[in-house]
């Protein structure tokens, strides 16, 4: 990527990327950026392909890679014989990451079904007025069959509801005496 003329101080391009400079140091120290020059009074000095880099690490970093597997893929990269070998590289991270991403793909689309079919459930006891206990929802049980969903199920396996008399309506039990 080709090097602009427009430079940037490292808290400007701190604030472009919502870094702070001292982040943007550890990335120079660790070698995943490199800044274009220096400034007259010494500051360091970063151009676009500088704002091209971090975006992409902080790309990689959302999908999982610590740092310092960034730092050594580019290492990698670096010293590989080839331009193939060093995409070879970056090809084995990415199909890695796309396994782990469509396996967190499956885990959520498994708790967004759990969730819509506790609320399903859920929109059937609005109006109702009895203790939240399985005991009391023989009505709404029998509509569902045996097994609640998971999301209401958990609920209700340990309800801090007194359970002396466990299906008496909220509105008949008895008033506090004053």
């Amino acid at each position: 990527m080709s090097q602009t003329k427009e430079q940037m101080t490292i808290g400007q391009l701190a604030k472009r990327v919502d870094k702070t400079p001292r982040a943007l140091r550890l990335y120079e120290e660790m070698g995943l950026i490199v800044p274009a020059g220096r400034s007259e009074g010494g500051f360091r000095l970063y151009g676009e392909d500088a704002l091209a880099r971090l975006q992409w690490i902080l790309e990689l970093v959302e999908l999982g890679l610590p740092l310092a597997e960034i730092q050594n893929m580019l290492e990698a990269i670096g010293h590989a014989p080839h331009g193939g070998a060093a995409m070879d590289v970056l090809r084995d991270e990415f199909v890695r990451r796309l396994d782990e991403l469509d396996a967190q793909i499956a885990r959520l689309i498994g708790l967004r079904q759990a969730v819509s079919a506790g609320l399903r459930y859920l929109d059937r006891c609005e109006n109702c007025t009895r203790k939240p206990l399985p005991e009391c929802c023989t009505n709404c049980i029998a509509e569902v069959g045996p097994d609640l969903p998971d999301m209401v199920a958990g609920l209700l396996a340990q309800s801090p509801v007194d359970r002396t008399d466990p299906c008496q309506k909220l509105s008949d039990s008895p008033k506090p005496m004053e």
